[in-house]
């Protein structure tokens, strides 16, 4: 089944990123945050909570030694969330959500 869902990041992406922190909104739901963090592990960690605030989102621990980019963003996320495209639009920062 196609999920379209849109993402906004709040940094220029470039082909490896220290961190990622954005925002992503999936069809018929509020914004929710989502950040990529390096961390000293063999593989990604994703999970999916709430902050202090009350905005969901998901947070992901991230490989120091991986590449970290858009495209992996979307795939890691598109497979958590079940989204099979993604849209970039211009959502609310991140930091303000949470």
């Amino acid at each position: 089944m196609l999920m379209r869902a849109e993402i906004s990041y709040d940094h220029v992406m470039d082909d490896d990123m220290s961190f990622v922190e954005g925002t992503y909104r999936l069809p018929g739901q509020e914004w929710q945050v989502v950040i990529f963090s390096r961390r000293p592990i063999a593989f990604p960690e994703l999970r999916s909570g709430a902050w202090e605030s009350g905005v969901t989102g998901v947070w992901v621990g991230f490989p120091k030694e991986w590449q970290l980019n858009k495209s992996v963003v979307e795939r890691l996320l598109g497979e958590h969330l079940g989204v099979t495209e993604w849209v970039e639009v211009r959502g609310p920062d991140s930091m303000n959500r949470r």
